[in-house]
């Protein structure tokens, strides 16, 4: 039986920065499980994060609702979206109609993530809680769900990456939706190696400038390496922040097996330009990063 709703009011109306991926070397209304493990010190700055990686996703959301209408055989009301950081995806779905629910492994993110959607009058619609993509599950289905920028990475065993495949199947009904933004290790390494990303971004006093550096490859374990690094001028007052982070590196067999020994079948692959991608395709980083749109139980 499906759960209560996780708003106390709802509508079911639908209407119609930097993000590379680098280089290198070789109650019923709250989820059932989601136990916490270390997250980068990054995320624990919802502030400056929310401001370095801030961006127009409109025409992403035009995108994500192009794939429900065409690949749902029914009306996509409500979205979860795992690792949801500051919230920009809680705060974009509910203009078009959508309820959506978010979770994120970082206390700090989601209680941000709240703020921003109470002082924009979006509790009805949509709303954030705490949780880790390897075991997070919940009471209530949803009709589809997304995962951007291969935050999904962070995720780097085929353990908790089944695991997570396997909860996200339980949280969606027969037929939703699983929208997977990712990007898979070049065929050639040497196509890896570009320059460090680099960019500034300002709001209002703050100044925060990020620098994202994938800097090696270990197609053993099949881990990438990134050098993350952020100074912050806020009023005056200037810190650094400099960390590592360790992300799956992608080979599209794996994500195929693990999807599918989960219940998902892949039933198309867009680029950035969302633009499709034929599925016999040899899918590598040469074409950049994908969006892997996932079908529970079909």
């Amino acid at each position: 039986m499906m759960a209560k709703n996780f708003f106390k009011s709802s509508s079911s109306s639908s209407q119609s920065s930097p993000r590379s991926e680098g280089s290198l070397n070789d109650d019923p209304d709250t989820p059932l499980t989601g136990g916490l493990s270390e997250e980068p010190k990054l995320y624990r700055l919802p502030k400056y994060y929310d401001i370095a990686f801030s961006r127009d996703v409109s025409r992403e959301i035009d995108f994500y609702i192009k794939c429900f209408k065409r690949y749902c055989g029914f009306e996509v009301k409500r979205i979860l979206e795992p690792a949801c950081g500051s919230g920009v995806f809680l705060l974009a779905f509910p203009r078009y109609g959508y309820q959506v629910v978010g979770y994120d492994i970082s206390p700090e993110m989601v209680e941000y993530a709240n703020e921003k959607i109470r002082r924009a009058g979006l509790q009805s619609m949509a709303k954030a809680v705490v949780g880790d993509m390897a075991n997070m599950k919940f009471s209530e289905k949803f009709d589809a769900a997304i995962i951007a920028i291969n935050s999904l990475g962070y995720l780097q065993t085929d353990d908790k990456l089944l695991s997570h495949f396997k909860c996200m199947s339980e949280s969606l009904v027969d037929g939703g939706l699983y929208i997977v933004e990712l990007s898979c290790a070049c065929q050639n390494i040497e196509n890896e190696r570009r320059p460090d990303e680099t960019w500034v971004a300002e709001e209002g006093s703050v100044k925060v400038e990020a620098t994202w550096r994938p800097y090696r490859y270990d197609t053993t374990k099949k881990l990438r390496y990134v050098n993350f690094k952020m100074k912050v001028q806020d009023s005056g007052r200037v810190f650094e922040l400099e960390e590592e982070h360790v992300l799956r590196l992608w080979y599209y067999d794996d994500l195929k097996k693990l999807a599918e020994e989960s219940g998902f079948s892949i039933k198309a692959i867009y680029t950035q330009e969302f633009q499709p991608v034929p599925l016999d395709s040899k899918i590598t980083g040469e074409l950049g990063a994908l969006y892997f749109v996932l079908a529970n139980k079909v």
